[in-house]
């Protein structure tokens, strides 16, 4: 049999195991301390440690196509004086015999006087065996690289140094996030009509069921859905960070904690729909056959929940690979299929179960929707990132909870103040309330295209951040202030434009038109503001500073806006146009507070605090700027890896 290596050339994987190389990365730190000086070739900070020696465009930044470490051949010997170059120059080689050892050569060495000393750490690493001979004869196809892309984690990336920054433009920015928006856009006007479709088929029964709806959809929403997408709000953090910097097996680990932890919320919300219903509705109204109706409705509802947790982790987990049109796909079969499914129950002859038809058509189409999602990503794209079930699902939960908690009391805040507005228009009559369900209606609708936007901004930023590239994150993040900015601008010219048609879509009632048509120019200010706060919000998100955003939403809300808006409206008797004059105060304040906060951002703690987080998930017990400051140049050579 031939001695003739059977492949050889360059390559970017190092056939040095991660856990040996972290073990060993890790015993340089511990023999030498705390050390606040020193060097790894000159690196100042985490980025040099993960950096290549080139930049990389955005159309070359193609996860999609990554080799897979355990198909790969060559060896990089590490030079000393920079690791992160040295892992991925093209100018070494590896070389496997037939007999399965490693002869290592290197070529074009930085200088002569590290020649010997590279060579030293070649033959200490020599005798290691990590790859069969058949995969060596073997090149994977790109259907095979992608099943097994959850195979990379951030252990391999610090081997590879595989995190070459990504680079961007305002004008590319402008365009992906357009095409990423659009049909995000569609999706979420979609998922509103599911509930918007049972208030149809429902209000043609009677006043009081239709009563019952809103009563329960409101209860619904403050004690349940806001809390699970308040929640799964980490997942625009962790995911995201994690594609970025190539730790593909994290996306999946992340999108299962945050599952799991939904399904263990949803059980006290279940009981509390089921058997508290009636204590917290009975502080809304005092109509017993209202509470009795609503109750009904929460109950069936609550059967749904596990497919709507479902769903939503699932679209959070998909729009973390960039893959954003897999929901829109399933929405658009699941709408028309709710809207069908709320008449066959609630009218047709055959079944004609009438009220009680309405929540089982919710609790259908939530399966339906999580069912297709889930197909899609099993057998069509998205299933590169699973991980598989495993003891690390349920192990360093701490960063998700936390991001969770925040998120939760961020979208709670909102939404509860806007129903709070709704209930105290009701102590000013039936027009004021009437005026204020139309508003509400029209402002959560627009809503959809802003929230569209921040949700692939938060992934943008969030990808960029785990990639490590500061310049292409600052360029999106003020990209998307201008982007929101022109898109509110657009809205609120269209409101007050239109503002009549507008209202008229959804009265006939002349004084509730009048009302509501006044209070559309505060509207119009609402929505500019309401764009710059949602995208803001985002980038806060993909930083992971949900935090922040939480305090913003607490303060502006409830400590500032609700006392001016309750003056307004009942101490001045501005009524309905005081309260919205509180609504628009705190979006002001929250847009100005947030854009201030996003624009002085100290990028390279995000990105350190990002790259921490992720070796703490491996229980690599370092931190970054310690790893980085010790002088490794000697250490190298007197590196054992047995």
């Amino acid at each position: 049999m031939s001695d003739q290596p059977i492949a050889s050339g360059p390559g970017p994987y190092s056939d040095v195991p991660y856990d040996v190389f972290s073990q060993k990365l890790l015993s340089v730190s511990s023999r030498r301390g705390s050390i606040q000086s020193g060097h790894i070739g000159g690196a100042g900070n985490i980025l040099d440690l993960f950096r290549s020696n080139s930049h990389q465009t955005h159309d070359e930044f193609n996860p999609d196509i990554e080799d897979n470490i355990g198909f790969y051949t060559e060896q990089t010997p590490l030079k000393s004086d920079n690791i992160a170059q040295n892992l991925r120059d093209p100018t070494n080689y590896t070389h496997l015999n037939q007999d399965n050892t490693i002869i290592s050569t290197a070529t074009n060495l930085h200088n002569n006087n590290n020649n010997n000393n590279n060579n030293d750490l070649i033959s200490q690493i020599s005798h290691i065996n990590s790859l069969s001979v058949n995969h060596l004869a073997l090149q994977p196809s790109l259907a095979s690289l992608k099943r097994i892309r959850s195979h990379s984690t951030i252990k391999h990336v610090i081997l590879e140094g595989s995190l070459p920054e990504v680079e961007t433009s305002v004008k590319e920015e402008f365009s992906i996030l357009t095409k990423y928006s659009i049909p995000l856009v569609i999706t979420f006007l979609l998922q509103y009509s599911l509930n918007v479709a049972s208030v149809f088929s429902v209000g043609k029964i009677g006043k009081s069921e239709l009563a019952a709806v809103s009563l329960a959809g409101m209860t619904a929403n403050i004690t349940g859905y806001c809390l699970f997408q308040g929640a799964a709000t980490a997942l625009d953090t962790l995911c995201p960070q994690a594609y970025g910097r190539k730790d593909y097996k994290q996306v999946g680990l992340q999108f299962l904690k945050c599952t799991i932890f939904l399904f263990l919320i949803s059980i006290p919300v279940s009981l509390v729909w089921i058997f508290g219903a009636p204590l917290i509705l009975n502080f809304l109204v005092d109509d017993e056959k209202l509470i009795s109706l609503a109750t009904s409705y929460l109950s069936i509802l609550a059967i749904g929940l596990p497919g709507f947790i479902l769903f939503e982790t699932l679209k959070k987990y998909l729009q973390a690979q960039n893959i954003f049109h897999a929901s829109t796909y399933v929405i658009l079969f699941a709408a028309p299929f709710n809207a069908f499914t709320n008449y066959y129950l609630v009218w047709s002859e055959f079944f004609n179960l009438g009220f009680i038809g309405a929540p089982i058509a919710i609790v259908l189409t939530n399966y339906i929707m999580a069912s297709l999602l889930l197909i899609y990503t099993i057998y069509i794209d998205g299933y590169q990132c699973w991980c598989g079930i495993s003891k690390d699902v349920f192990k360093n939960w701490s960063k998700m909870l936390n991001l969770s908690y925040n998120g939760t009391i961020s979208v709670v805040s909102e939404w509860l103040f806007f129903e709070l507005i709704t209930l105290s228009a009701a102590r000013f009559g039936t027009v004021e309330l009437a005026a204020q369900s139309v508003l509400a209606t029209i402002c959560i609708l627009i809503y959809q295209i802003p929230f569209a936007i921040s949700i692939a901004v938060s992934t943008r930023i969030a990808n960029f951040i785990g990639s490590a590239s500061k310049k292409s994150s600052i360029i999106s993040t003020h990209s998307s202030i201008i982007f929101a900015l022109i898109v509110g601008i657009f809205n609120a010219i269209i409101l007050t434009i239109f503002k009549y048609n507008i209202v008229e879509l959804f009265t006939d009632d002349e004084q509730v038109i009048k009302l509501a048509s006044e209070i559309i120019p505060l509207g119009a200010l609402y929505q500019i503001n309401d764009c710059l706060a949602a995208i803001t919000g985002g980038i806060l998100r993909g930083q992971g500073r949900q935090r922040l955003s939480a305090y913003i939403s607490l303060v502006s809300y409830y400590l500032i806006s609700l006392p001016f808006g309750f003056y307004f409206a009942f101490g001045l008797n501005f009524k309905l146009f005081g309260l919205w004059s509180g609504l628009v105060l705190a979006i002001i304040l929250i847009s100005i507070s947030q854009i201030i906060f996003v624009l002085k951002s100290n990028w390279d703690s995000i990105i350190n605090e990002s790259l921490q987080d992720a070796l703490n998930e491996v229980n690599i017990n370092a931190d970054t700027r310690s790893i980085l400051s010790h002088t490794i140049h000697d250490e190298l050579d007197n590196l054992s890896l047995i």
